[in-house]
């Protein structure tokens, strides 16, 4: 068969038929069977895939390795051998390192363009919680080489540009491109405000998520009006969340482990408010689920709440008293709910997975010139 689509190497670290139950990162395989649509891609997973998972649309390479010299040689021959049959016309690493910084160098050797996405914990560096590629002077200098080099640089948010400066980064072109949700799967639901309010947090249980602020912040609102939390997710501070949940004498709380992706959905519907209250954020893809739900966003100011603060509640990170009263005066005033509400909706619409498609698909078409 005479597959003339344009051909496309991506590399990732993982995040495409791993986890469990295959539940990977469910945007970054979805961009990717779209994409197939136009372009024969080929992604190189540096993370052992599930031995039951098959890709659709795509083909799937497993270059995988305890010892990094070894996974990084197998990487380095897999792409040269399917570059011969394929001829690639650009390199897309997703994350910056290894991802992206393979993807470039790669690129270089083969005489092609390269491309790198940058998702979040590669633009941050958090020393108190050991968090973010770019708290190691190597690692940062890798990097930032990178991210100079590359032909195209494509973040999340503003946010992640505004991090990359601080940590030296110069450079022009770099596109904002969050990754867009399908907005059939999350769609607007209008409800009336009714008590107890519904609060949803979907996440990993882990430091940077600061679970503890968001905990402090629903104790104070939960004390001023009828409010219930569902958590979704696990993670290495699960018992730590859950102690301190129960410490306050919150029942009103409910745990839930992470949810197939089509599942997602239903809570959305049931919710009225999104807690957030990350230190840092590429986007996160939640909140542009939440928006496209009608479930307002109430978090700190990162990722899409840093960039979109008018759409959403948006605070200075760790401060719960803020968040509880900024959110306090929302439930308070139905108007203002409506508002922000609606107008989450119109950016969550005009930024859907197919406005993120046509753009990426610019960058690939751009590897042909």
């Amino acid at each position: 068969m005479d597959d003339r689509r344009p051909s496309i190497a991506i590399i990732i670290p993982g995040g495409i038929g791993t986890g469990k139950g295959n539940l990977g990162v469910p945007v970054l395989e979805q961009l990717v069977r779209r994409l197939s649509a136009d372009f024969e891609l080929t992604v190189f997973s540096l993370f052992r895939i599930n031995s039951d998972y098959r890709p659709v649309g795509f083909e799937l390479i497993d270059v995988s390795h305890s010892v990094r010299l070894i996974k990084f040689a197998k990487l380095l021959w897999a792409v040269t051998r399917n570059h011969r049959k394929k001829n690639f016309r650009a390199i897309h690493g997703f994350w910056a390192l290894p991802s992206g910084v393979l993807a470039v160098s790669l690129a270089k050797v083969l005489r092609v363009k390269s491309i790198v996405s940058i998702l979040g914990g590669d633009a941050i560096s958090i020393p108190e919680i050991n968090y973010g590629q770019l708290q190691r002077p190597l690692s940062r200098k890798l990097i930032l080489w990178a991210l100079r080099r590359t032909d195209h640089l494509v973040v999340m948010s503003k946010y992640l540009i505004d991090n990359l400066k601080k940590a030296g980064l110069e450079r022009d072109g770099i596109q904002v491109i969050p990754f867009g949700i399908d907005t059939n799967l999350f769609p607007f639901t209008m409800k009336p405000m009714s008590r107890p309010f519904q609060f949803l947090h979907i996440a990993n249980l882990h430091p940077v998520k600061d679970q503890e602020t968001l905990i402090r912040a629903f104790k104070i609102i939960s004390e001023q009006v009828p409010a219930e939390l569902t958590i979704i997710g696990e993670g290495i501070m699960e018992d730590h969340v859950k102690s301190l949940t129960a410490s306050l004498g919150l029942r009103n709380v409910s745990f839930l482990d992470p949810l197939p992706y089509d599942q997602l959905p239903r809570y959305y519907q049931k919710a009225d408010f999104l807690l957030h209250t990350s230190l840092s954020e590429g986007q996160p893809v939640v909140a542009s689920e939440a928006m496209s739900s009608g479930v307002v966003v109430c978090g700190t100011k990162v990722g899409l709440m840093y960039d979109e603060p008018t759409f959403c509640i948006a605070v200075d990170v760790k401060d719960y008293n803020a968040l509880a009263n900024a959110t306090l005066d929302v439930i308070r005033d139905e108007k203002k709910f409506r508002w922000i509400q609606q107008n989450a909706f119109e950016w969550a619409a005009a930024h859907s997975m197919s406005w993120t498609i046509e753009r990426l698909k610019s960058c690939y078409n751009d590897a042909q010139e």
